[in-house]
């Protein structure tokens, strides 16, 4: 009788440590979700006569989204650029628009084996923000222009609808920025 006690105790116990177990599972995998990506976005969206502060979201969304391929420090590695150049485009005639561009629409060349994919999924707030966080790091900062303005979130939306390939986005690179 007191082995039949014992494995009753034992399996009971077993019992409620896996009912606990997959009650916690469903719990975590449902991930209570307390506010949206827009709502948590809308803290960097630059408010009427503010200056938008872009750098901490560039800089976090350049980790997440950019540094597998182009590097920590934008260096590229094999068929992914570095991202040194940047500012060069950005600064030539059509430039500004090119750099949106590849950013939301993607980029394929023969200059690189691997495709740029398109960003398009990200918001314009951040989009904005990491494009200006590459214009400003990497080295890019020597050829940016004084004067030059950074883009802004209304700008990205600006571009978007238009529907352009990603060879499409390479036809409009601007002509003798070399890479």
């Amino acid at each position: 009788m007191r082995h039949f006690l014992a494995n009753v105790a034992t399996y009971t116990i077993a019992v409620l440590l896996i009912a606990g177990a997959a009650l916690f599972a469903r719990m975590r995998s449902a991930q209570v979700v307390l506010t949206d990506e827009r709502t948590l976005l809308a803290r960097h969206e630059p408010a009427p006569a503010h200056e938008f502060e872009w750098r901490e979201l560039g800089k976090s969304s350049y980790v997440r989204n950019c540094m597998n391929c182009h590097g920590r420090e934008g260096e590229g590695w094999d068929q992914y650029p570095g991202l040194g150049h940047t500012a060069v485009l950005f600064a030539a005639p059509g430039g500004r628009e090119y750099v949106a561009d590849l950013h939301l629409y993607g980029l394929t060349s023969r200059r690189w084996r691997a495709p740029m994919p398109p960003m398009g999924h990200m918001q314009d707030v951040e989009l904005a923000a990491v494009i200006n966080h590459v214009l400003t790091h990497f080295g890019n900062e020597r050829y940016l222009p004084a004067d030059a303005e950074l883009y802004a979130p209304v700008g990205i939306a600006a571009r978007r609808g238009q529907k352009i390939s990603p060879a499409g986005v390479n036809q409009r690179r601007p002509n003798g920025t070399g890479r």
